[in-house]
């Protein structure tokens, strides 16, 4: 009898957990903000020529939600132009897609700006590891042998003698900003949501990127945003 509760208590958690999981990605997935690529990459292009701009990294690599190459998270812009200008020689945007074959390992390469920015899709089964870190690197390793990019360090002292440039993945962890006015119930779900995402495994190790190559970047969700605000100056 008292293992029959405890199946049913268990049962009962693990339909909870679930059930906020899957609320809290369709009410993200309600209020998810794509842009398209192509109004962007003529800022990227000016962006990496810009010596004026400290060097971020050689070659700068962001993961994407976004099915198609034309489409783009605006956070991943944001991230680029305004939390700190990400300088870099190339840019690349991962996307990672989960087939139902098992066994799958395939992808295919966009190129965005030929030689400078790339989008790189990744068709994995669902039993293939994801281990994007060492996938990417054979992918960079193949387009490199097929002279489709520069894997090069532009910095003179370094090409002079043939050296690697450095990678550097970008994840970017969301947060739910003080700034919404969601309703109550899906405050509480959205809650729920970001609990489990804070004792669950982090994206970053998630996609088997090697932690020494990654940056961690918070970014706020806002959903609903405060319609009005009466905030009154007062002149003393």
């Amino acid at each position: 009898m008292h293992g029959g509760y405890v199946t049913v208590f268990i049962g009962s958690v693990l339909f909870a957990v679930m059930y906020v999981w899957f609320r809290a990605r369709k009410i993200k997935n309600r209020y998810l903000e794509f842009v398209n690529v192509k109004d962007f990459l003529p800022p990227l292009k000016a962006l990496s020529d810009d010596a004026t701009v400290p060097k971020y990294c050689s070659h700068l690599i962001y993961l994407t939600s976004a099915d198609y190459p034309s489409q783009m998270e605006s956070k991943i812009f944001y991230s680029v132009f305004q939390k700190q200008p990400k300088r870099a020689d190339v840019y690349w945007f991962v996307h990672v897609d989960v087939v139902d074959e098992p066994y799958t390992l395939e992808y295919t390469v966009t190129p965005l700006i030929p030689g400078d920015v790339f989008r790189v899709d990744f068709m994995l089964g669902f039993r293939v590891p994801p281990r994007i870190n060492l996938y990417f690197k054979k992918v960079v390793e193949n387009m490199a042998a097929n002279n489709e990019v520069d894997t090069v360090s532009r910095y003179e002292s370094l090409n002079k003698q043939n050296v690697s440039g450095d990678f550097r993945f970008v994840v970017i962890e969301k947060f739910l900003s003080f700034e919404n006015e969601l309703p109550f119930i899906e405050k509480l779900i959205m809650d729920g949501y970001f609990f489990l995402k804070s004792v669950s495994l982090k994206e970053g190790r998630e996609f088997g990127l090697d932690t020494s190559s990654v940056s961690i970047e918070k970014f706020p969700l806002i959903l609903i945003p405060p319609k009005d605000v009466n905030l009154k100056r007062v002149y003393e």
